[in-house]
């Protein structure tokens, strides 16, 4: 049986290839123990696969002593805030995020309202290894399966509450609740993922009349109707939708709502980058503080951030990185270019429906189009690309491009990072595959491009 591939704060893999239920089972059980004897929160996206790993995973709880919550189909950003705001001992997101739908994997939700930072993840994995009392095989899994191992301990909760409760503290918030966005059409094009419902009601909370295209969660037993990244190339029925039927705006999500891009009134995707600037552009007026970000963000960021005097931290790329800085430091704002927007005293994860209820905003307060707005960040062009390669001399690198008479500063925190003076390049290697990761910025698309060519040249 092949190993599943561990990530920062959980594991994934392909269902049936390397990723099996009784791994899920056996991996729930240590986390009961782990945090537990008590209560654990259980969330899936809408992935086929995921009803019967979730069965797994409460199999796994059970046999550990603790309770299960089950709230069903709903975004990872919601379990991640029902578990802080309940207070439960911890939780568990089934989800392979972004990737194809035969894929699914779990997240591991601490009980502070936050995935597990990096050094919790080892103990866990070391916790799983000593954990013979746990394994089982298949066979006996689908025994198990067959007694309908239901113990009374388990309490069912309507995934509908899960969502109201996320919803409520959003629309609650001092950021947001004297935002009135009645008279705003919306498109929505929840990729048949786990914000379906969620995104939809979310903006019917502050008053807008919404329009859904691809917000049917049962319908992705047959596959993602879209790829299922939030990136402008894969929202051209959002963009149609919005222009045939005159709306306001167009709102993406990834399928399990972590990541959010919008689609302005002419039916033009602003990109995945733009979320967290508008995010700046909302937030920081209404908040003073730092703002954390990864190192393969847009510089547009710092652009935006210095109109406020606000200071930009960046971290390694990983949103568990960007949420233990955003801790350590007492930031008003993190989040990732990828469209995940983090605002801590909502909730410590990125989440979609945020970055959508800051959209939202911005247009009701300020009484402009999207299009204007968008007019206001600053214009950068993001070229990515990918090696397969596993090892590069970052020194020969850099001083290959000093000779070139390059002037740029260098960054080691992750890989090497050099910034110029309107440009930066990003190289490092993949945490999940044998392959290096190139990002470059500039002011034109042909100079970012540029420079990843440069890059891949050596790199090969």
């Amino acid at each position: 049986m092949a190993e599943p591939i561990f990530t920062i704060s959980g594991l994934r893999g392909v269902v049936g290839e390397n990723l099996f239920a009784e791994t899920v089972r056996n991996m729930a059980g240590c986390y009961g123990r782990f945090l537990g004897p008590g209560r654990f929160a259980i969330g899936r996206d809408s992935r086929q696969s995921g009803a019967e790993l979730a069965v797994a995973a409460r199999a796994g709880f059970f046999e550990s002593g603790c309770e299960v919550i089950d709230l069903g189909i709903c975004p990872t950003p919601t379990v991640v805030h029902y578990v802080r705001s309940q207070k439960v001992n911890g939780g568990i997101v089934i989800t392979a995020s972004h990737n194809p739908v035969d894929w699914n994997g779990i997240k591991f939700v601490h009980p502070e309202g936050r995935f597990i930072l990096p050094d919790e993840f080892e103990r866990l994995k070391a916790a799983v290894k000593d954990s013979s009392w746990l394994q089982v095989t298949g066979s006996q899994f689908q025994k198990l399966r067959t007694k309908n191992y239901e113990p009374r301990t388990n309490k069912s909760v309507e995934t509908k509450d899960g969502i109201k409760g996320h919803i409520r503290a959003i629309r609650d918030n001092r950021f947001f609740k004297n935002v009135d966005a009645k008279g705003l059409r919306i498109g929505v094009d929840a990729v048949n993922g786990a914000a379906s419902l969620a995104g939809l009601e979310a903006l019917r909370a502050f008053g807008c009349e919404v329009t859904p295209v691809f917000c049917q969660p049962d319908k992705a037993n047959d596959g993602f109707p879209r790829r299922p990244e939030p990136n402008p190339e894969n929202l051209s029925e959002l963009c149609k939708l919005v222009q045939k039927e005159k709306l306001d705006a167009g709102f993406a999500f990834d399928p399990d709502g972590d990541r959010f891009s919008c689609v302005d009134e002419k039916g033009v995707p602003l990109g995945e980058e733009a979320s967290l600037c508008l995010a700046c552009l909302y937030i920081l007026p209404q908040a003073q503080g730092d703002v954390v970000v990864n190192l393969s963000t847009s510089r547009a960021v710092e652009d935006v951030c210095a109109r406020f005097g606000a200071k930009v931290i960046r971290t390694k790329v990983g949103e568990v990185f960007v949420i233990e800085k955003m801790l350590e430091t007492g930031a008003v704002l993190g989040g990732e270019g990828n469209g995940g927007v983090i605002v801590p005293e909502i909730n410590l994860t990125r989440d979609g429906l945020i970055a959508a209820a800051i959209v939202l905003g911005m247009m009701a307060k300020m009484g402009k189009r999207l299009s204007e707005i968008r007019s206001d960040l600053p214009q950068y062009f993001i070229c990515k690309s990918v090696v397969a390669a596993t090892e590069f001399n970052s020194d020969k690198l850099i001083a290959e491009l000093r000779r070139e008479g390059g002037d740029f500063a260098v960054d080691l925190t992750e890989g090497i990072r050099l910034v110029g003076d309107s440009w930066w390049v990003h190289i490092r290697k993949s945490n999940t595959e044998p392959i290096i990761r190139i990002v470059a910025e500039a002011k034109g698309k042909e100079a970012a491009q540029a420079l990843v060519n440069r890059v891949r040249i050596f790199i090969k």
